[in-house]
């Protein structure tokens, strides 16, 4: 008897547990078309940037190449590209703009293409970057007050790009014939820790020629 009644209890619990099966398939089958759905659309996503990427590594390497016959034309498609902070390339095109533009002589051209880059990449490391180096660019005629202004700002934040920022404006300073406020830049950025080896070489032997010609 007891034996029948196991018999009997486990049939009931298997006819109820395919009764919910049945009752909620419609769940199981949903749940496998939006994993496939997701995967399908993951899959057609990755291969659409996959090939975007392809084409403006494609882009970047046809505006450097025409470079060699047409640098006006070359530096056309650079801006477009460095335009696009989308575009993995973009820096890279600002970049290559810039040191396009500085082959030529053309210092204004460079300067331009960096901050156009700055402005794109809105603060971040790069847009830092190419602020340095279009400061750089103009360190021996640009205007002092333009250079200084774009300089201050990464000096007062105190980051990666602080001590560089320092070195130059010392050196607009210096350009600009104001030698006691370069020599109290350059005591700062020579009082920082860890200064790296080159830059403070660099430093030390621009406050020497500083102090010998007062």
């Amino acid at each position: 008897m007891t034996d029948i009644i196991r018999d009997i209890d486990e049939e009931m619990r298997r006819d109820a547990f395919m009764a919910r099966v049945r009752r909620y398939s419609w769940v199981f089958f949903l749940v496998v078309i939006v994993v496939l759905v997701v995967v399908t659309v993951g899959y057609f996503w990755q291969d659409r940037q996959s090939r975007i990427t392809s084409a403006k590594a494609s882009e970047l390497s046809s505006a450097i190449a025409l470079a060699e016959t047409d640098p006006a034309a070359a530096k056309e498609q650079l801006a477009a590209l460095a335009a696009d902070p989308s575009n993995g390339n973009s820096v890279l095109a600002g970049f290559e703009s810039a040191e396009l533009s500085l082959r030529e002589g053309d210092e204004a051209g460079a300067v331009a293409a960096l901050e156009a880059l700055a402005s794109v990449r809105e603060g971040d490391a790069y847009a830092k970057a190419a602020t340095i180096f279009s400061v750089y660019s103009a360190i021996n005629s640009g205007d002092a007050a333009t250079l200084l202004g774009k300089l201050d700002p990464l000096i007062g934040e105190d980051g990666v790009f602080t001590e560089l920022a320092l070195e130059l404006k010392a050196q607009v300073l210096a350009r600009d014939g104001k030698g006691a406020e370069a020599l109290a830049v350059l005591e700062t950025l020579l009082e920082r820790e860890g200064l790296e080896r080159d830059l403070q070489t660099r430093a030390e032997t621009l406050r020497d020629s500083l102090g010998s010609g007062s």
